[in-house]
């Protein structure tokens, strides 16, 4: 009776799709599967790690235990010798939604890899679609980062500038539509307009930071005492047979926050480096991808939906039932059943969330590449910062600022060297 109701609700609610997007750590699982309960829905992971087989505990799959039989699609269903890409789990995902879809179902997307979440977006090449040639697909296979970002430089330089050479997956995407449609990815977007495929609810489960990076920590201890140590000894083990190098690191399911951390440790034989490091370094680095995410959902989700989200409080979880819980259970029923939501858009200390980036001219978003020919990244490159932003942020940074009386007092000493017609060899006699 009840499910034939939700079936007759659905057959008036079509195409509908719930999306919970939030840092990691901040709830998204267990809110999916509340939601899915009450409104007869399935999840949809959109983890770019999940999807890897295994390794339930360093990946924070939700225990299947814990999921009350919520069918969960797009998960634990990759090898660790392949790299999952953006276009294999569009297919998957669409795949995923209409088949719930057909069976009369809600579906929910969950997960922390936010730009993911695009293959909800109308953003794709309307010009005639070409075949990928082998040459090409194993380019794009090559896992060269820096080859990648040259080739779509040489073919669209325009929009090589708006991405960052280390960004290798959305670079990879942008020579990968170049390849598809013959036509350059700058001029297809600045053709096109951006729309949803499907009629969908944004939900932003956020935490405060302080709140939320205490949890994180704590997870992360949680992890270790219930076998995350085992699962990452098993990586490295896969890591030494296939003889997989430092630099591959950067792709695949060798990203896992955990694995990379404790590498100097494992591959040091004589264990002179302490653990406890690469316990620290896990911790820093989980806070850092939660400030990330919540930075991409400001800038790239919320100008796309025009701010059309809607903030949940998960700062204290004692008030879980009653400010998450309660709030995205009226909002998503008011959706489902096409009523007009009657819910503000975040509570009255968080509005503040929704304004950055919200602007209907997309156009205007700070693209600008910079570089600083003071210092260097980790490849000992010329360091670049994307959008004026960031480039300040830098131009601030002790890190730039010491680089800068460095370089002062190199420069002197050479015009000191000169002027005195000294070279350092005769200096040393």
């Amino acid at each position: 009776m009840i499910r034939a109701l939700w079936k007759k609700m659905f057959v008036n609610s079509p195409g509908k799709v719930v999306v919970i997007a939030g840092t990691t750590g901040v709830g998204k699982s267990q809110l999916s599967i509340q939601l899915a309960k009450k409104f007869n829905g399935e999840v949809i992971n959109s983890d770019s790690m999940q999807v890897y087989k295994g390794l339930p505990i360093i990946t924070n799959k939700h225990p299947i235990e814990e999921r009350d039989g919520i069918p969960h699609h797009v998960i634990n269903h990759v090898d660790w010798s392949e790299e999952y890409y953006l276009h294999r789990f569009e297919k998957e995902c669409v795949d995923a939604i209409e088949d719930i879809h057909q069976r009369g179902k809600l579906a929910i997307v969950v997960g922390g890899t936010h730009y993911y979440l695009q293959v909800l977006f109308n953003k794709h090449v309307k010009s005639i679609q070409r075949d990928v040639t082998k040459e090409e697909r194993e380019l794009l296979n090559s896992g060269n980062g820096q080859l990648i970002y040259d080739t779509l430089k040489m073919h669209d330089p325009a929009i090589a500038t708006k991405f960052h050479p280390n960004d290798t997956r959305r670079v990879q995407r942008m020579l990968e539509i170049y390849y598809e449609s013959g036509k350059k990815p700058s001029e297809t977007y600045a053709e096109q307009e951006i729309s949803l495929r499907y009629d969908t609810l944004f939900l932003w489960l956020y935490s405060d930071s302080d709140a939320l990076e205490q949890r994180l920590d704590d997870r992360v201890d949680k992890m270790l005492e219930t076998g995350a140590m085992e699962e990452i000894k098993e990586l490295y083990e896969y890591f030494q047979n296939n003889k997989y190098t430092i630099e591959q690191c950067e792709n695949g399911v060798w990203q896992v926050i955990g694995f990379k951390e404790f590498l100097p440790w494992l591959i040091d034989e004589k264990k002179n480096m302490k653990i406890e490091d690469g316990v620290e370094r896990m911790k820093i680095h989980t806070r850092q991808y939660a400030k990330k995410q919540v930075k991409w959902i400001r800038k790239m989700l919320i100008p796309d939906v025009d701010g059309d989200v809607y903030v949940l409080d998960a700062s204290d979880l004692s008030q879980w039932h009653e400010k998450v819980l309660v709030r995205s259970t009226n909002i998503t029923r008011q959706f489902f059943e096409n009523k007009p939501i009657q819910d503000i858009r975040a509570p009255e200390r968080l509005k503040g969330l929704l304004d950055i980036g919200k602007t209907k001219d997309k156009s205007q978003r700070d693209w600008q590449q910079y570089v600083c020919t003071v210092c260097r990244d980790q490849q000992d490159k010329e360091l670049i910062a994307i959008g004026e932003t960031n480039w300040q942020i830098h131009l601030k940074s002790r890190r730039h600022r010491s680089n800068l009386t460095k370089g002062a007092r190199k420069a002197a000493y050479e015009k000191w060297k000169a002027e005195k017609g000294v070279n350092d060899d005769e200096k040393e006699h």
